[in-house]
């Protein structure tokens, strides 16, 4: 019996002993107790168990697709949604095939769990805002699935950091730094000339969305973000409900506004239906910038340049504004631009001609 005793007491002592013996390492991350797990700390301040070695993720939403795609496609567990022929063209062929499991909007989630849970990604990215609502989706999410869920920030201006946390995360340091170095690069360089732009001077610009242009996102969400960075002056801002994003208006209240830039976000399958209705509509024709032809669709393949997704994209639709709006201001060869950004970010080469044809959706 004695016996006995000891050898539970040995195996308590082995067992603690092996629990306190995670140490720190350099950024303020701690192993799990095992030389499979580490804890690391998402963008939201939560400390997650993580397996050390990641080689397969899935995202909540489409825009956390993209990044992980962009940042180490062979990591990418699945899509959201179904491709369209759009999105096939720029990916690479050896991607176009994964699995399409699902969106979580929210706790809901529009895909099948049990297809999820075959394809057994590593970890799940929820990419976006980190505020205690959604930090609180992430975590019923990941006690729903036993699978880590790691908050991102999606904002706009904290691209540069969420490639170098992500990048660590995945071990693609070096890659997530090339990119991390191109938001800040564009960051510091909008900068610059901005502080040459009087507030006065910035241009008041509608952000058009829907069926009809009659939708729209209001200032300061992760929707409209490329706007405000591009220095432009969202006018969907006094009177309405700040805790909503993307909300209805009418034409009286455009014409009220009366932006002297209208851009419209469209489908790349549509075919300019709202661009047209816009310049030819006896009830828009009171705008100043319709008066003026300044109405200017988005590029949008293979996704919107300003948002819809609010993917990595935007960054090059930051450029893309702020020339369209302040030319002299803001000079940069667009088109060698683009063709940069699609090398580095998406992988694929884009030949000068398509690059103005992105650039010039309605041409």
């Amino acid at each position: 019996m004695m016996k006995k005793i000891i050898a539970v007491l040995c195996c308590l002592v082995i067992i603690l002993s092996a629990a306190g013996c995670g140490e720190k390492t350099g950024n303020g991350n701690s192993s799990a107790g095992s030389e499979e797990n580490v804890s690391v700390v998402d963008m939201a301040g939560r400390t997650v168990t993580v397996p050390k070695k990641i080689n397969k993720v899935f995202s909540t939403s489409a825009a956390g697709a993209i990044f992980i795609y962009s940042l180490a496609p062979e990591k990418l567990a699945g899509w959201n949604n179904e491709l369209r022929e759009v999105e096939k063209k720029y990916i690479l062929p050896e991607y176009r095939e994964l699995p399409v499991l699902g969106t979580w909007k929210g706790t809901n989630f529009t895909g099948s769990i049990e297809e999820l849970m075959k394809v057994a990604p590593d970890v799940i990215i929820s990419m976006g805002d980190v505020s205690p609502k959604y930090t609180a989706d992430a975590e019923e999410i990941e006690k729903r699935l036993g699978i880590p869920v790691i908050m991102v920030d999606g904002s706009l201006k904290n691209l540069d950091q969420a490639y170098e946390f992500v990048g660590k995360l995945l071990g693609e340091e070096s890659r997530a730094q090339k990119l991390a170095e191109y938001c800040s690069h564009t960051y510091a360089e909008i900068d610059r000339w901005l502080q040459k732009l009087p507030e006065n001077e910035r241009v008041r610009l509608y952000y058009a969305e829907g069926p009809t242009g009659l939708e729209t996102d209001i200032k300061g969400t992760v929707n409209s973000e490329a706007i405000d960075l591009a220095g432009a002056v969202n006018v969907a801002t006094s009177g309405l409900d700040e805790n909503v994003r993307r909300i209805q208006v009418s034409i009286e209240q455009i014409l009220t506004w009366d932006p002297e830039v209208i851009i419209i976000s469209t489908d790349a399958d549509a075919k300019h239906e709202v661009y047209n209705t816009i310049l030819t509509s006896g009830e828009w024709k009171g705008v100043r910038a319709v008066q003026n032809q300044k109405v200017y669709e988005i590029p949008c393949e293979p996704y919107d340049w300003i948002s819809r997704p609010p993917s990595i994209f935007r960054i090059l639709g930051v450029k893309w504004l702020a020339n369209l709006l302040y030319p002299d201001l803001y000079e940069v060869d667009l088109i060698e631009e683009t063709k940069q950004f699609y090398k580095e970010f998406f992988h694929y080469e884009l030949t000068d001609q398509e690059a103005a044809k992105l650039l010039n959706p309605v041409v």
